[in-house]
């Protein structure tokens, strides 16, 4: 019987490409209700609908549709009747079952429960009420309408403020300040929901940005003030529900100076990876022309890449690709050593199937770390003086594999970590200790009735890991992602925004903190936080919410620490060759009990040979708070070299103690003889009067750091008048402490007066420099841009990547192309590579061409330049593979695959009992 129902699935199945399995919370897939359907699965069979609108509801993200047959249906709790009202959800009636809900019939979809006042309202989507005792609860209207009132709100943006009686503006918490809300109508873009985020500290300057996914393209937020956080630019892309990103910063010898990436992947679109220049911040961002190799990734992860800055960790940082359209969707390694291009590393991608095993080796989300004891030697296989692992996330099950040469990935665990309740093995981290990884099922707590569950695995044993612990959470809401910083777990807890919990005994974790970023409800359902990042160095943590934007907060939970906050006594120190450097590290807050915290390095511009540490954990007593201090020994190499300079971390805090804001420190190295200088990081910045809105002088420490130094800076020549054109101070100075070798920067606002008129401009002169002198130009001119502003350049947006049958009509599609200015837009289309074909127009926003007759697979390129009337242009490539029809090629245009790769992918699928991938990274 069970065989009899899967073969209509595998035919179905030949027919389409690996993109028509869309996972749950995709709005482009509707969910069905039906008064004799049943409460079980996804709600998104035709033929299979769910029963009761409550349970579909569980199922459906923002902007999800849900179509109701007629009949009638209870609207029985205050949330499901704020979501019916809100729009959040788009739900409709009317719909005849018979017909696959394809078609509004005679019949009505009749509500019980529902307060008169809405009666117009459902109306309009074809939803009768009938009020009856329910209906007519003042209280529960009231409640639905308190709800309304917040979403509304919401809309606008949360006020910030400390958290006061369990509640900051409108949103439940505990622990954890608000300090500021992007709210979804205010980014520029104007999108409509949210998904991943990230972050880094730029290394030029010493500001940290967040780099933000939505649904039509990817935000880079300049947050170096929380409080006051600025849109930096936006990066347009094609309408999807799932967007994943990454920041990798290298440093450029030649120009003396680091450049900063964000790479960023997109399920459910044709987007394939994009490649983000942030080396123009603070002012700009720009995507890179890129060759994509894949038309669609589930997730993009920085592999021996530190999460604070993006820095590299060993000399082979990579990118590993996970549930790209390639193969099964296992996981593929590409090299950095071109960070603007990353090229994929031939024997990366492991076989579609599990070695010994038929399961598919799809990976769904992933993390790495980098093992340096014991285990390296005795569970690893290709270590060298470390093993890089990587937790590969498959839905099923948790591999991890030994990428220490990424050429030859070598599977350790076999014997795969098995748990009660599984439902879809989702993402997951690790202890900063090494020794336990956290791991996230986002399914569970549906299929299971669980409330929030959070397992523990130790990974003493590489090769075997074991179950040895879990947080249960107090409702069932889904968990979604997490990330280790201290002894602190940081969660996306869907519903129930940002969850906290204190890992200071990793097996048994507490409830430390929360955030609620969905205050409407704490049930299951895929709305709310999908991300959070807490690795900036200030100690900020971004959350991204699906439903209304991206949130700063401020960790308050570590405050009252039993054992204290441990923390660094500066954000930088500094010495010169052959001296060394006295880090000095504070125990603040209660001193009881024993505690201790590790010591980590992170190589910037230095390396091993450069210095040696003298420890590797600090100690305190019972009672002892005197300041612990952390040596670090700067090598005399007698090389004329520039400074050069590393990160020093405090890591897994112990015994109660937990780590402040200030856990990272800055060790600046200087040639003995090096003088004391200032630098301007540029000496031109041009803004405009709308846009990112700001002028940004940034000034940088050369040379001896080790004493105290100072300049001057005045207003210099000008057609800009201040106050009127800008503001912000034109004369003061700059000071640095002895030690402080770290940017500085002055800010300029930048005023829209509303006339037209032409670019302006004012300089600053830097000059009478106390404690040294001035390396190169001294002076800085900014240049302010007419109320039309800067000429952004347009954003070319077509597919990546393509599969057709021979003698098919080929449409490629540029119409999603676009301009921030709002410029039209000219269209040029080239074919670049490939058979020869004819373009129907090389000049319209989509063209078509008859694909050719093959003997076998061939692959077309065509680029798509659009250009704006200020001469500005960008480009994009799309690959068309062309297939051979007696060689069984798809027929299709959607990215596809062979039948017979489609028809094994349904039988695992079948096998796996796998229903759809889920929502989310």
């Amino acid at each position: 019987m069970k065989f009899a129902r899967a073969i209509p699935l595998i035919a179905l199945l030949t027919c389409l490409s690996p993109q028509s399995a869309k996972a749950h919370g995709d709005a482009t897939i509707p969910l069905y209700v039906a008064a004799d359907g049943e409460d079980f699965g996804r709600c998104s069979d035709a033929s299979e609908p769910c029963r009761s609108l409550a349970y579909a509801l569980r199922q459906a993200g923002k902007g999800s549709q849900i179509r109701v047959a007629a009949g009638s249906y209870s609207i029985d709790d205050t949330e499901d009747l704020f979501l019916l009202i809100s729009g959040m959800v788009n739900i409709s009636g009317g719909y005849e079952r018979a017909n696959a809900f394809k078609v509004v019939g005679d019949g009505e979809t009749v509500l019980t429960g529902v307060p008169a006042e809405y009666r117009q309202l459902l109306l309009d989507r074809g939803l009768q009420i009938v009020v009856d005792r329910k209906a007519i609860d003042g209280p529960r209207s009231a409640d639905a309408n308190r709800l309304m009132a917040v979403h509304q709100k919401l809309q606008k943006g949360a006020v910030s403020g400390p958290c006061i009686g369990g509640m900051t503006d409108s949103l439940p918490c505990s622990n954890v300040d608000l300090l500021a809300h992007i709210p979804l109508d205010q980014v520029s873009a104007g999108p409509a929901g949210g998904n991943d985020v990230w972050g880094f500290t730029d290394l030029n300057s010493g500001r940290e940005y967040v780099v933000a996914g939505y649904n039509i393209g990817t935000g880079v937020f300049d947050i170096t003030d929380p409080s006051d956080p600025v849109e930096v630019g936006f990066v347009d892309g094609q309408n999807a529900a799932w967007r994943d990103l990454k920041v990798y910063q290298h440093y450029d010898t030649v120009a003396g100076r680091w450049r900063a990436y964000a790479y960023v992947t997109t399920d459910g679109s044709s987007d394939g990876l994009f490649v983000i220049d942030m080396s123009d911040l603070p002012h700009s961002v720009r995507r890179l022309s890129y060759n994509s190799q894949f038309s669609r990734a589930h997730n993009v992860y920085g592999s021996s890449a530190d999460f604070s800055t993006g820095i590299p960790l060993t000399e082979n940082p990579r990118l590993i690709i996970a549930g790209s359209n390639i193969g099964s969707g296992q996981f593929r390694a590409y090299s950095l050593a071109n960070p603007a291009a990353p090229a994929f590393v031939n024997g990366s991608s492991v076989p579609n199937t599990l070695p010994n095993t038929n399961d598919p080796s799809y990976m769904h989300d992933a993390a790495s770390l980098l093992i340096t004891d014991s285990r390296k030697d005795t569970q690893c296989v290709n270590a060298t003086d470390y093993c890089e692992l990587l937790l590969d996330f498959n839905e099923q099950n948790i591999e991890i594999w030994d990428i220490t040469d990424s050429s030859d990935p070598r599977w350790l665990n076999p014997g795969m970590p098995q748990y009660a309740n599984r439902g879809y093995v989702h993402s997951g981290w690790w202890s900063e200790d090494r020794q336990f990884m956290f791991v996230h099922d986002e399914l569970d707590e549906q299929q299971s009735r669980l409330n929030t569950t959070l397992r523990v695995f130790s990974i003493a044993d590489l090769t075997a890991p074991t179950m040895v612990g879990q947080w249960t959470g107090p409702t069932t809401a889904i968990d979604h992602n997490g990330f280790v910083r201290g002894n602190r777990y940081y969660m996306s807890n869907y519903s129930r925004g940002l969850t906290i919990l204190d890992i200071s005994n990793p097996a048994a974790p507490v409830t430390a903190g929360r955030l609620d970023t969905y205050p409407f409800s704490d049930q299951q359902g895929f709305v709310g936080a999908w991300g959070v990042y807490p690795f900036f160095l200030s100690g900020t943590v971004a959350v991204s919410d699906i439903n209304s934007g991206l949130y700063l907060a401020a960790d308050r939970s570590r405050n009252n620490s039993p054992g204290g906050m441990l923390a660094f006594s500066a954000a930088s120190f500094s010495t010169t060759e052959g001296l060394p450097a006295t880090l000095q590290v504070s125990r603040d807050g209660s001193a009881t009990g024993a505690v201790s915290v590790g010591v980590e390095v992170v190589h910037a511009t230095a390396d091993a040979n450069d210095y040696a540490l003298n420890t590797t954990q600090l100690s305190w007593a019972d009672g002892d708070s005197t300041p612990r201090s952390i040596s670090v020994a700067a090598a005399a190499d007698g090389v004329d070299e520039n400074n050069e300079f590393l990160l020093v971390r405090l890591v897994r805090p112990n015994g109660g103690a937990s780590l402040g804001n200030r856990h990272t420190a800055h060790v600046h190295i200087s040639d003995p003889a090096a003088p004391a200088t200032v630098r301007l990081f540029a000496t031109e910045v041009n803004v405009g009067e709308r846009g990112f809105g700001k002028a940004v002088v940034v000034v940088q420490r050369l040379g001896d750091t080790t004493s105290a130094i100072s300049v001057d800076f005045a207003p210099g020549t000008a057609t800009a008048t201040p106050d009127v054109d800008y503001t912000g101070a034109n004369s003061g100075s700059l000071t640095w402490a002895a030690g402080d070798g770290n940017p500085q920067w002055l800010e300029f606002d930048i005023s829209d007066d509303g006339n037209v008129e032409g670019d302006e401009y004012f300089e600053l002169e830097f000059g009478n420099v106390s404690g040294g002198s001035i390396a190169g130009d001294a002076v800085v001119r900014i240049g302010i841009s007419d109320g039309t502003g800067v000429n952004n350049a347009p954003a070319a947006i077509v597919a990546s990547s393509i599969t057709v049958a021979e003698n098919s009509t080929v449409t490629l599609d540029g119409s999603q192309s676009n301009d921030t200015d709002g410029d039209a837009l000219t269209y040029a289309w080239q074919q670049i590579s490939g058979p020869a074909v004819t373009l129907t127009s090389t000049q319209t926003a989509s063209t078509q061409f008859t694909a050719p007759s093959v003997a076998s697979d061939a692959l077309l390129q065509f680029r798509l330049t659009v250009s704006d009337p200020g001469g500005l242009s960008a480009s994009a490539t799309v690959s068309v593979t062309v297939t051979n029809n007696s060689g069984g090629g798809s027929g299709g245009s959607g990215g596809g695959a062979a039948g017979g790769v489609l028809l094994l992918a349904a039988i695992a699928l079948l096998r796996r009992r796998r229903t759809t991938r889920t929502d989310g990274v």
